[in-house]
């Protein structure tokens, strides 16, 4: 039987990436006014609201970059994560095999990583959301590390696609999971 889930994750901006946002849209602004206050009343009026109007998308069209979103795939044992700039363009980051992972788990605080390895980071960066890492080796990366936030569905399905070993070791930490909901 196909086993298919997709799961779309928006990634939370920091502090630092608001500010950014803030001030791009202001600056573009300022730009745009700036343009057209300075040749109003001459002969190159029209260039003016031309250059206005391209500060004002070039500020929008900067602005929107911002706005990220991780998409996971879920197609027989293969996971791609791909992600999506604005809702206008999509870029493939990575695409595993489960059965190739050779580490998996909860990336945490006890979560260290490896120095000689490729890391692909597409979380959401929400502290009430689990992401987790899967480690692999790639055929053009290497040895590369995965940090994502799949949701409860998804995971399960992940997790049974896993190698026997490293399976037996993510069922204990579903688990884990699974009692901390209950308990809240």
């Amino acid at each position: 039987m196909d086993s298919f889930k997709e799961q779309i994750v928006r990634k939370n901006l920091s502090q630092r990436e608001k500010m950014s946002k803030y001030l791009l849209m202001v600056a573009s602004v300022a730009l745009a006014l700036a343009c057209f206050l300075f040749v109003v009343g001459t002969p190159y009026m029209m260039l003016g609201v031309l250059f206005a109007g391209l500060a004002l998308f070039g500020g929008y069209q900067l602005t929107t970059r911002m706005d990220i979103e991780y998409e996971y795939i879920f197609t027989n044992g293969e996971v791609d994560v791909d992600k999506i700039i604005a809702q206008r363009s999509r870029k493939r980051l990575v695409t595993f095999r489960c059965a190739s992972c050779t580490a998996f788990g909860k990336a945490d605080d006890t979560f260290e990583e490896d120095s000689d390895s490729a890391l692909v980071v597409a979380t959401a960066r929400d502290a009430e959301l689990n992401d987790y890492y899967a480690v692999f080796t790639h055929k053009s990366l290497g040895k590369t590390t995965v940090i994502f936030t799949p949701e409860a569905e998804m995971l399960t399905l992940i997790v049974k696609a896993l190698p026997a070993q490293i399976r037996r070791d993510a069922v204990k930490l579903l688990d884990e999971i699974d009692s901390e909901e209950d308990e809240e």
